[in-house]
């Protein structure tokens, strides 16, 4: 893996609100900056399959294959049976970003795109930190969160980006370990600080918790 630390984002909102324009204007400013970029789709047609019926490699899946690579000089598509956690999805990357459309329910710092005022609410929770879409027409705010066009200022919301999901500096990342009944959670580094930070900060208004370098919490269900 070539990048230590990949930089998470969700672009959600309802349909039509925006969502692919935006993300096309962020990925093009992006990679102007000299970053990597990669983006996950978030799909939601029933039985939807990036694969067409009757080729060599719908026969492979037909015939029970879990997981099944289709390789050109072009592109190498990698085609797996049902869907995998987003934290699955994230090993397979090795990119400065990756912006994930859709994925209104996922704990991850978020853009909501809207059309209009009524429909921000719809996908608006504690992480967004910016509000694009058609929208921006008519607000510069709401609740406190930025209004912005990214289509016409993309620069001005890539800036925003880099301020609200910095890159951590030397001695500020963090190393997280889960088990689950005595099994260890995959997650990727950025779900790491992400997951680090979040506990650290609940922790940091406790009496008697000092700053230490490292913690153990475990929590059992009854």
């Amino acid at each position: 893996m070539g990048v230590d630390y990949m930089r998470v984002f969700a672009v959600s909102g309802v349909h039509h609100s925006g969502k692919t324009t935006t993300i096309e204007y962020l990925i093009r400013e992006l990679v102007r900056r000299g970053y990597t970029v990669g983006t996950i789709k978030s799909v939601h047609t029933e039985k939807f399959s990036i694969d067409r019926a009757g080729t060599n490699t719908d026969r492979h899946h037909a015939a029970g294959a879990a997981t099944v690579t289709a390789v050109s000089d072009a592109q190498t598509a990698i085609m797996h049976s049902g869907r995998l956690a987003y934290d699955d999805i994230l090993r397979f990357y090795d990119t400065d970003w990756v912006i994930i459309e859709g994925a209104h329910r996922e704990p991850y710092p978020r853009i909501v795109c809207a059309g209009a005022e009524h429909h921000i609410e719809q996908r608006f929770d504690e992480r967004t930190f910016l509000i694009c879409g058609a929208v921006a027409a008519e607000l510069d705010s709401w609740r406190g969160v930025p209004v912005i066009d990214a289509t016409s200022r993309a620069k001005e919301v890539v800036d925003l980006l880099e301020r609200s999901i910095p890159e951590p500096g030397p001695g500020e990342r963090f190393e997280a370990t889960v088990h689950v009944d005595g099994e260890e959670i995959h997650m990727v580094p950025f779900v790491q600080d992400f997951v680090s930070r979040t506990v650290l900060g609940m922790l940091s208004s406790l009496k008697g918790c000092n700053c230490g370098t490292e913690f153990k919490i475990e929590i059992r269900r009854f």
